[in-house]
């Protein structure tokens, strides 16, 4: 067990540190693609754009991680092939558990890790399409704001004129 504990605690050090610089890069890419909006009225092409790419990039982060994981598995010997590996690699990184496959006593501890990763990861996607989605939202409603008041609409419906 001590072995299977140290072989996935470092497996999850490895695949978190993938997943966290692929995320930084991609904000960083998206900072400067937004910063040279500004000022500038976009609309749903853009909005489009930002979190197709934010989605893309996490995907493939997730399915990266998978494939660390049965390559993992492949290598201790646990699997003969890696579409195998790679399904059970990915029922335990999707905490989905089917219990079809299972890995030998020695090596079960590798599943909750990788399922555990799997629950980080999938919070961590949610806070980072709510950290990209709040702002582009924002925008939104500050240039509508922006286009009333430029109109000469109230924008709090308490205000009069």
């Amino acid at each position: 067990m001590t072995v299977a504990l140290l072989i996935g605690c470092l497996t999850v050090i490895f695949t978190m540190g993938i997943e966290v610089a692929a995320m930084v890069f991609m904000l960083r890419h998206l900072l400067k693609v937004v910063s040279r909006q500004a000022g500038k009225s976009y609309g749903w092409g853009f909005d489009t754009y930002i979190i197709s790419v934010v989605m893309a990039v996490l995907f493939v982060g997730h399915l990266f991680q998978v494939a660390i994981w049965a390559g993992l598995f492949l290598s201790i010997g646990e699997f003969s092939d890696f579409q195998t590996a790679f399904y059970h690699s990915m029922v335990n990184y999707a905490a989905l558990g089917y219990g079809d496959i299972v890995m030998t006593e020695p090596w079960r501890l590798l599943g909750a890790l990788e399922s555990t990763v799997g629950v980080l990861m999938f919070g961590l996607t949610a806070g980072i399409m709510i950290a990209v989605m709040t702002p582009l939202f924002a925008r939104h409603t500050q240039i509508k704001k922006y286009i009333q008041h430029d109109q000469g609409q109230s924008v709090d419906k308490n205000q009069n004129g």
